[in-house]
């Protein structure tokens, strides 16, 4: 007699099995979750699934949906804490400076190991066209710069009083892993507030409330104590001012601040930042920023850099954040703005990896612009020595962490890399924090060739770079291709199908270290004992 109500329910689950398309959909988790190995509450439990983790859809039956969680792990959840429809990022409107197929537009492979945070607060002319339009700026940077859509979180207006933007920085350090990378970016109405006797930049919060730019820069020092690097972009004006044109309107709010600071303008409240960390500003000290119907001026002319129109410029070829606000000045100064980009933190860092890259006119550069990238509170100490056996080198590499070695070295006008450590096919595992290599000689013999030791925490493929055996060594053409191997490989570590999930928290310690793209590093100029 229960034949017509099983035939109802195997329909319905025909029906369910159907909604998902040949290939598998996005999900988002509404709240924490255990992964079972079966469609029951009672079944084996895998592993927990964090709140808001993105996961892939496999099937669907009774109520229960078999999903691919971070990792590659599958498993059934109820249906009920699945949200099949989570806010897709918002589309960029048009830009007027559209990327130059021309341009080195980087492509950089997304990692799960990169978080985004994308917060658009409004100003006082914006539009909803005008946030979507940062919105999907703020989004197409994140994906340029390698963060997955499964780690883009965005948050705007309503959602973005006081506690409100407390509460997102919050999220965003929860869900990074130790060794992680997050991008921040932050479309808001800027004003100056008296606050402890003194004038402080500060951004106007939905709720009227001023949230300093000093207590963003104490969390950004709190992610940068276990993150790998930190980067904000800010577009906000940051003093009242013309913005260049009636056609641009102001990112800036007197009517808001205090009176008193147009007399006494605010300190600079992102010195002294750890060197893991960049800040990119729409503008000076106490300079207005300009807003467009199709976004921030500087969110726009930040965009057309990373995408290639026109492409940074720097000594190494890198989009370094000192090339990025040279970029951004130059394009501006093409337009009807008069702001001026700046930046603080560390310049050296690069936001986002190049696909494309011209030939390197001086090789060391290149190995200088890696090295800028290190963990710098991982120590490494070399030490020529005498070798024991003729016509080697003898290194002491000694690391505060012990992990996987590599010795790379260029000479001026020279028209390769060299891999000295180890050869490009051979054995690999991680090495002691104190580790005596024999390098062979190389036929360098100029006093200006330099080397590079890096010591990360996965396994680098040199093959995977482009090297190629050259003798005892490898070798490596300085040409554009080998320039974007060279960076992509050893800065951006693994590339395998488990490392581009979102959530490397949910991997595990030991799955997390082997997508960890940290390392250590120390330049050796002159390897030649006396």
């Amino acid at each position: 007699m229960h034949a017509p109500r099983l035939a109802v329910l195997s329909a319905s689950a025909c029906l369910l099995l159907s909604a998902l398309p040949g290939h598998a959909q996005n999900a988002q988790l509404i709240r924490q979750e255990a992964l079972r190995a079966q469609p029951s509450v009672i079944a084996q439990n895998i592993m927990e699934v964090a709140r808001r983790s993105e996961v892939r859809m496999l099937e669907s039956r009774h109520g229960w949906t078999r999903i691919e969680a971070a990792g590659g792990r599958t498993g059934w959840v109820p249906d009920t804490s699945l949200d099949r429809n989570p806010n897709p990022p918002p589309a960029s409107a048009q830009l007027p400076f559209p990327p130059s197929a021309a341009g080195r537009t980087p492509s950089a492979q997304p990692r799960a190991s990169r978080h985004a945070l994308i917060l658009t607060a409004g100003t006082l002319s914006s539009t909803p066209a005008s946030s979507a339009a940062d919105a999907g700026l703020g989004t197409a940077i994140a994906r340029l710069s390698g963060v997955p859509d499964a780690n883009i979180r965005h948050r705007s207006n309503a959602d973005l009083g006081m506690e409100g933007l407390r509460q997102s920085l919050a999220e965003l350090d929860a869900r990074m892993g130790d060794g992680d990378q997050a991008l921040i970016y932050l479309s808001a109405t800027g004003i100056h507030r008296q606050e402890r006797g003194r004038c402080v930049e500060a951004i106007l919060t939905q709720g009227g409330e001023a949230f300093t730019l000093d207590e963003m820069a104490r969390h950004l020092r709190q992610l940068a104590a276990r993150a790998d690097k930190v980067y904000l972009i800010l577009d906000a004006g940051r003093g009242d001012g013309s913005v260049g044109s009636a056609a641009i309107s102001s990112r800036f709010a007197p009517q808001f601040s205090d009176p008193s600071c147009k007399t006494a303008p605010p300190a600079a409240e992102f010195s002294r930042l750890p060197p893991n960390i960049l800040v990119l500003t729409a503008s000076r000290p106490n300079e207005n920023a300009g807003d467009t119907p199709a976004g921030g001026l500087f969110s726009t002319v930040l965009h057309a850099c990373l995408s290639g129109n026109p492409a940074p410029d720097s000594p190494s070829g890198l989009p370094t954040g000192e090339a990025l606000a040279t970029c951004s000045r130059q394009l501006i100064a093409t337009s009807a703005g008069t702001q001026h980009p700046g930046l603080a933190g560390n310049d050296e860092l690069v936001l986002a990896l190049p696909s494309v890259a011209k030939p390197a006119h001086d090789a060391r550069l290149v190995l200088r612009a890696i090295h800028a990238q290190r963990d710098q509170r991982r120590h490494i100490e070399l030490a020529l020595l005498s070798a024991a056996t003729p016509g080697m080198h003898r290194l002491r590499v000694t690391s505060s962490t012990p992990g996987y070695i590599y010795v790379l070295s260029a000479a001026p006008g020279s028209r390769d890399f060299r891999l000295l450590y180890p050869t490009p096919d051979g054995q690999q595992a991680p090495l002691p924090r104190t580790a005596e290599l024999e390098i062979p000689l190389s036929g360098e013999t100029r006093q200006d060739t330099e080397w590079l030791v890096l010591v990360s925490d996965a396994a680098r493929h040199p093959r995977r770079a482009g090297f190629t055996s050259d003798g005892p060594h490898g070798r490596l053409p300085a040409d554009g291709a080998g320039v974007v191997g060279l960076i992509h490989e050893f800065l951006s570590g693994d590339g395998s199908r488990t490392c581009l999930f979102s959530e490397t928290r949910n991997l595990g310690p030991t799955q997390a270290l082997t997508c960890s793209s940290r390392f250590g590093a120390a330049l050796l100029g002159a390897p030649h004992p006396k």
